[in-house]
């Protein structure tokens, strides 16, 4: 059994596949063919005491563009990650321990197709286990705030319910405690992303392989059946063309 490819059930609740393929289109053309492709893992952890409570626990979603292909090794990858802590009450959405963070998205010219949404929102889906655990604190730095970037972070996490106290015309600020029961999950990217368990990826790469070979091979018969009938027509090109009169 390929557990990390299949679906999975824990307390009663469908998890998803360790691995996933997402298939990615322009937000603003979803009917457009895809602009991307990205393969996404999932791994999570438990610490649990005797009488089976979780104590802590964590998430890192690791992905990697697969296509159009990435030759910066730097680039096309990372990870979004978060933490639970029931010392605490605490969970964070942005590191794997319980420290101040925010998250970053390495995926050049994909940048507003809601590829950090989708995976934020699988993060707040999970914190969401400890309805009553508080919201650990998010920081917003002055530098992440380009003219042409600060609406789209601020509203990225203003989107989940998270709330800000801003400074500086909103290019800085710290999220305000809230309990993860208030946070709110999006749907949104749906529109233009779409999921695929990997073995069902692999399968259509496949078949459209297998459909290719096969289109190029009665393609390569058709040419080499002209080919012959060109060559005839060379050798005797006065027989040729009594037939063709004659069939005509």
């Amino acid at each position: 059994m390929l557990s990390s490819l299949e679906s999975n059930a824990r307390q009663g609740k469908t998890i998803k596949p360790k691995i996933l393929v997402l298939e990615i289109r322009d937000k603003k053309l979803p009917a457009e063919k895809p602009i991307a492709w990205l393969i996404v893992e999932r791994t999570e952890t438990y610490e649990t005491y005797q009488n089976g409570e979780v104590g802590k626990a964590s998430i890192c979603l690791s992905y990697r563009q697969i296509f159009p292909f990435v030759s910066n090794s730097f680039e096309g990858k990372g990870e979004f990650t978060g933490c639970y802590s029931k010392g605490f009450n605490l969970v964070s959405l942005t590191a794997a321990s319980l420290t101040s963070g925010f998250v970053t998205l390495d995926l050049p010219n994909l940048e507003g197709q809601r590829i950090g949404t989708y995976l934020m929102n699988e993060i707040v889906q999970w914190v969401q286990q400890w309805p009553e655990a508080i919201v650990g604190t998010i920081e917003l730095l002055p530098e992440q705030a380009t003219p042409d970037n600060k609406i789209r972070r601020n509203r990225f996490y203003e989107q989940f319910n998270l709330k800000f106290e801003y400074i500086d015309n909103k290019r800085s600020g710290k999220s305000l405690p809230i309990k993860t029961s208030e946070l709110t999950t999006v749907e949104n990217w749906k529109e233009n992303i779409t999921e695929h368990h990997l073995l069902d990826y692999l399968a259509d790469v496949l078949l459209s392989k297998q459909r290719a070979l096969s289109d190029l091979e009665q393609r390569d018969y058709a040419c080499k059946n002209l080919v012959n009938k060109i060559q005839l027509m060379e050798a005797r090109p006065i027989i040729w063309a009594l037939k063709k009169c004659l069939n005509a």
